[in-house]
């Protein structure tokens, strides 16, 4: 009797899983069909490994595939063993990113000789949902900016629009103009226009008729527009708004204007009214019409402007952006139109639940618990705003402040290391920098000043994002003579190693400051210098070669390392102070038609691990 092991491999990630590599029959060979070669999201393969003989080891061997998430390929292994031995001992084991793809192993058969077993492919998403970033705009919001472009007269307060077949629709008195959102995950959005003074005039059968609309309410139903801007000037946005998209079409960046386009039936997917109770009012078919063609007179309500970089620029604008809704049944006002953005010329994410965000995203309650204004929010990644923004920008101003060059190494998601040094091994001939002859010898001073220091996202804050900094400046110093050169000798003698450490920890925090303003800032502590490892007595004379190398005016070389870092915590925390450009923007990626975002609160991560920020827009 031979025995045999039917393998399943289920993928439960809801993102792709292909590229499978050549199956390794190590042991055992193939009975039926192999291992499919690429595996849908929510979709399985099974195959079957049996025994060559009864006298042949048991199954045994290994298939490879790759899961991806749009911009990773995360590499995945399962291996199984099924021994021929006595005890038929069985091992099914499987390699991965745990953090991001575990694989769950159960043995779903374990009777007699032919055996089966599951491996599940699971995935542990990202926050925001495999996204770079999401700006969830709230319904309420939505309404404020329309309420604002009628104010200005952005939108028609009245209007008289005909159509053919002698429709008219006359509108003496309109009131703001509002949306809903009636479902999830789409762009579907319902514009309710609600006509204080208004008649419609169709035509039916031969005959002008007429409809009166006072009083009630026209609700469109319809899937939200999106073009590209080419004149700001010709956008139904206030100055500002204008304004600040031309500087972003100054810097090359795409703009892309949604909007609801009531001038085109063809997108409408239904139409009503109602009257002040709700309730629907009849239409005839020749009124409905009539009422469709004649919508045109409101016009576009354009709801937001979205930005996209060129290339792969290393900020957090945005390269790539799509909108889908997310409702909230409870309180419509904080539904919201989530636009979804990769950055630094990313992909849209592969996850087959991206869209799929739990209501509400914008805040319903202030941190003291009042009821919140329905505002916008933004999220972040944690490596967008890592790799968006500390990276190019914080640990830069951090070397800088150092005065030692040196390289950014990313470990993981707002988790980098820096290391820096800078020494005088380009003087004579490598030798360092030369002091004095001594007794026939040529006596120099080589010296390397280094820096490290890593960073570490502190989780913990409900009123702020903060990382943590670790630390430390180090002196490396070699004192060594060497015979004059008329000698013709070469020979290095090292009169003395020293080593001088100053370690210091610190914060970078991000935080909504007064004024609703972003505000960074870096502060530096400095911790306890150990005693400097000195392995031989250096003479006096090597402190001032020290100072005309490091620019120092000490005696002690570990009083000289503990100022400088007393000089670099002071110039770092001025830096973040009084530059305003140092602090995070995220004005660029979102423009409402009254203007860009001016306040913010709430600067946290979230409980999934994203960064979060309600945002206020004028209007």
């Amino acid at each position: 009797m031979t025995i045999s092991t039917t393998l399943t491999i289920q993928n439960n990630s809801g993102c792709p899983i292909d590229n499978r590599g050549t199956v390794d029959y190590k042991d055992g060979s193939l009975s039926g069909s192999a291992p499919a070669t690429s595996i849908a999201a929510g979709a399985s393969t099974a195959f079957t490994i049996e025994q060559n003989n009864s006298l042949s080891p048991g199954p045994e061997g290994t298939v490879t595939y790759k899961l991806e998430t749009g911009n990773e390929q995360v590499p995945l292994s399962f291996y199984w063993n099924y021994s021929s031995g006595a005890q038929h001992h069985e091992s099914y084991t499987a390699t991965t990113d745990t953090n991001l793809a575990p694989v769950v192993i159960t043995q779903t058969d374990t009777s007699g000789d032919h055996h089966a077993t599951t491996y599940r492919v699971d995935f542990k998403p990202r926050a925001p949902h495999e996204w770079d970033l999401v700006w969830a705009l709230s319904v309420g919001l939505i309404n404020k900016q329309l309420h604002a472009l009628r104010y200005y007269q952005l939108i028609p307060s009245s209007f008289t629009q005909t159509a053919s077949g002698g429709a008219q629709l006359t509108v003496t008195a309109m009131g703001d103009p509002t949306v809903s959102v009636p479902d999830d995950q789409t762009t579907h959005l319902d514009v309710h226009l609600p006509f204080t003074t208004a008649t419609l005039q169709y035509v039916e059968s031969g005959a002008t008729k007429t409809q009166a609309l006072s009083g009630t309410t026209v609700i469109v139903s319809l899937d939200l527009s999106q073009a590209q801007v080419t004149d700001p000037n010709t956008l139904a946005a206030t100055s500002e708004a204008k304004q600040h998209i031309q500087g972003l079409q100054s810097l090359n960046y795409s703009v892309y204007r949604l909007f609801l386009d009531l001038a085109n039936p063809s997108l409408f997917r239904s139409l009503q009214v109602v009257n002040a109770s709700n309730q629907p009012v009849a239409l005839s078919q020749a009124a409905q019409s009539a009422l469709q063609a004649t919508l045109a007179g409101v016009g576009h309500m354009d709801v937001a402007y979205t930005t996209q970089a060129p290339g792969s620029p290393a900020s957090i604008v945005p390269t790539f952006a799509k909108e889908r809704t997310t409702r909230y049944g409870t309180n419509g006002n904080y539904s919201t139109l989530n636009v979804c953005m990769m950055s630094r010329g990313r992909k849209e994410p592969a996850w087959a639940s991206r869209f799929g965000f739990t209501a509400p995203l914008a805040a319903t309650t202030n941190p003291d618990g009042t009821p919140a204004e329905a505002r916008a929010r933004l999220f972040l990644s944690q490596d967008t705003l890592g790799e968006g923004y500390l990276k190019p920008v914080v640990l830069p101003a951090i070397l800088r402040a150092s005065g030692i060059p040196g390289s950014i190494n990313r470990l993981a998601p707002l988790k980098y290391q820096c290391v820096g040094t800078k020494d005088n091994s380009s003087k004579n001939d490598g030798r360092g920098e030369f002091v004095q002859v001594n007794n026939g010898f040529d006596q120099y001073v080589a010296g390397t000043e280094g820096i490290s220091f890593t960073t570490q996202p502190d989780l913990t804050q409900t009123d702020r994002c903060t990382l943590s900094l670790t630390g430390q400046f180090q002196v490396n110093i070699e004192v060594s003579q060497y015979p004059l050169d008329f000698i013709g000798l070469g020979m290095k003698d090292v009169l003395g190693r020293a080593t001088y450490v100053q370690p210091w920890t610190g914060t970078v925090t991000l935080q909504a400051g007064s004024g609703g303003k972003l505000v960074t800032s870096v502060n530096i502590v400095l911790g306890q210098a150990p005693a400097p490892s000195v392995d031989k007595t250096l003479d006096g004379w090597v402190f001032n070669a020290l100072d005309k190398l490091f620019n120092w005016s000490s005696t002690s070389p570990q009083d000289a390392i503990t100022k400088q870092a007393q000089d670099f915590a002071s110039n770092l925390a001025t830096a973040f102070r009084d530059n305003a450009s140092m602090a995070l923007d995220v004005e660029d990626c979102v423009v409402l038609p009254t203007g860009s975002a001016h306040d913010y609160s709430q600067f946290v991560f979230n409980a999934e691990g994203a960064v979060q920020v309600d945002v206020s827009f004028p209007g």
